[in-house]
C-alpha cells in the first residue's frame, strides 16, 4: 500500500482570461475546479497508474469536504484529519493568447500542536501497514519546519519507506532523515543551496549534493527542460517529448507518483526516471490537476530520451 500525506491541500480553480494584464481589469472564465494539494494530486495519480493508495492529512471546512468527496469519488480511501477554519483556494490563471500560467495560491488554514499531534498518531497507526509514505506540498501556517522530519521518523520506525516533495527549512530538516528521495524543482534546490545552477551538469552536481545531505535518491524537476536525477550508482538527465501542453499543474506530482510506482513495482532507478518524465509529460496534456493514466504514460516513454551525467 502506498499512503500520500497533504497538509496543506487546496481546491484549485483554474481560470482561461486571454491577454492578462497585472494592474488591469480582466476578464475570464473558470474552466475547472479540481480537488488538489500536491499530495492528493499524487494520490490521484498513482490510482492511475493502476496502485491502491490512500490519502492522509488534513481538511477544512466545505472546500475540505470537496476534496474528500473527490477522493472518494475516484476510489482512493481517506482519513484526513479535520480542523477549524476553511481549506484555501489556489488560483491557476491560464492565458491562451501570451502563453502564460499564472498561480496565485493562498497559505491555507492554521494548526496547533493538538492537530500535529493527531496527524502523528495517524502515521503510526498506517506506518506499519505502508510500503512507501509519500509527503508532499507545502506545510500549513502553524506547523513548523521541522514537521515533515518528525512524521517521516515514525513512518520509517514502522517500516515505511518515505519519499519527500517540499521546498524550504522543511526540506533541509527532511533530508535529515535520510528519506529514500526527494523532488524539488530547480528553484527549490537553488534556494536551498543557496546558489544558481545553470546547466544539466550544475544541477546533476546539486542532486549528490543532496544524495550527501541524506536523501537516498534525488530527482530535480525543471518543466519543459526536463529534469536530472542522482542515485547510489546513476547521475541521469532526462528531456521530454514535445507534447500539446494544456496545463502545467500537477505534472511534478505525476512525476512522483510514478516514482513511487516504480519503487513499489521494482523498476531500477532509470526505469523509474523515464517512467516520471513520461507522466510528468503526459500530465501536462490534460486540463487542470487531472493525471493522465497508464496507457497514456506508457505511449510516451519511448519518446523519453535519458542521458548519462559524468
Amino acid at each position: 500500500m502506498i499512503a500520500t500525506v497533504t497538509l496543506n491541500p487546496a481546491i484549485d480553480k483554474s481560470l482561461l482570461v486571454p491577454r492578462f494584464e497585472v494592474g488591469k481589469t480582466n476578464r475570464g472564465e473558470v474552466r475547472r475546479t479540481d480537488a488538489s494539494g500536491k499530495g492528493v494530486n499524487v494520490a490521484m495519480a498513482v490510482k492511475q497508474l493502476g496502485l491502491e493508495v490512500c490519502a492522509l492529512g488534513f481538511v477544512a471546512g466545505k472546500n475540505g469536504q470537496f476534496i474528500l468527496e473527490a477522493l472518494a469519488a475516484s476510489g482512493i480511501p481517506a482519513d484526513f484529519t479535520n480542523v477549524p477554519g476553511e481549506t484555501r483556494v489556489n488560483l491557476k490563471i491560464h492565458d491562451p493568447v501570451y502563453g502564460t500560467e499564472t498561480e496565485i495560491n493562498e497559505p491555507g488554514f492554521r494548526v496547533f500542536p493538538e492537530h500535529l499531534q493527531q496527524v502523528k498518531q495517524k502515521i503510526k497507526e498506517y506506518g506499519s501497514g505502508c510500503e512507501l509514505m509519500i509527503f508532499s506540498g507545502s506545510l500549513p501556517p502553524g506547523a513548523p519546519p521541522e514537521t515533515y522530519a518528525e512524521l517521516m521518523t515514525i513512518a520509517g520506525a514502522g517500516g515505511a519507506k518515505c519519499m519527500l516533495d517540499t521546498a524550504g527549512p522543511a526540506l533541509g530538516c527532511g533530508l535529515k532523515t535520510k528519506p529514500l528521495l526527494v523532488k524539488p524543482n530547480r528553484a527549490e534546490v537553488e534556494e536551498l543551496l543557496q546558489a544558481q545552477f545553470g546547466t544539466r551538469r550544475e544541477l546533476a552536481e546539486a542532486a549528490r549534493k543532496l544524495r550527501e545531505m541524506g536523501a537516498d535518491e534525488v530527482v530535480i524537476s525543471m518543466g519543459a527542460d526536463g529534469a536530472v536525477a542522482a542515485a547510489k550508482r546513476d547521475s541521469l538527465a532526462a528531456r521530454p517529448p514535445a507534447v500539446a501542453a494544456q496545463s502545467s499543474v500537477g505534472a511534478g506530482d505525476a512525476m512522483v507518483a510514478a516514482l513511487a510506482f516504480g519503487e513499489v513495482t521494482h523498476l531500477s532507478f532509470r526505469d523509474s526516471f523515464r517512467l516520471a518524465m513520461a507522466a510528468s509529460a503526459a500530465a501536462v496534456t490534460m486540463e487542470g490537476s487531472k493525471a493522465a493514466d497508464l496507457a497514456a504514460v506508457q505511449r510516451l516513454l519511448p519518446q523519453i530520451q535519458i542521458e548519462e551525467i559524468d
